[in-house]
């Protein structure tokens, strides 16, 4: 990042921020460049129309599909057996 672009300081988890080093010495980046990197990704995901799922949100969805598919093919098999 070069030294006359514009600063903001704010205020993070530590949890976050110990995250986002991490993340910056794997991809192998300085952490202003991490969260410049994700933050860009996160704007860029919005204008393609993709909505971000937490895996807790994902894992009820697939939860309550599964239940509904369940029931559906326990209700067909026993439509099927009273023939």
């Amino acid at each position: 990042m070069a030294r006359d672009e514009p600063q903001i300081n704010l205020r993070i988890p530590a949890e976050l921020k110990e995250r986002l080093e991490q993340a910056s010495t794997q991809s192998k980046r300085s952490l202003t460049a991490e969260v410049v990197a994700r933050l860009e990704e996160s704007f860029a995901s919005e204008g393609a129309g993709t909505a971000r799922i937490d895996d807790r949100t994902l894992d009820m969805f697939a939860d309550n599909v599964a239940g509904k598919v369940v029931k559906a093919l326990d209700e067909r098999e026993k439509r099927r057996s009273k023939r």
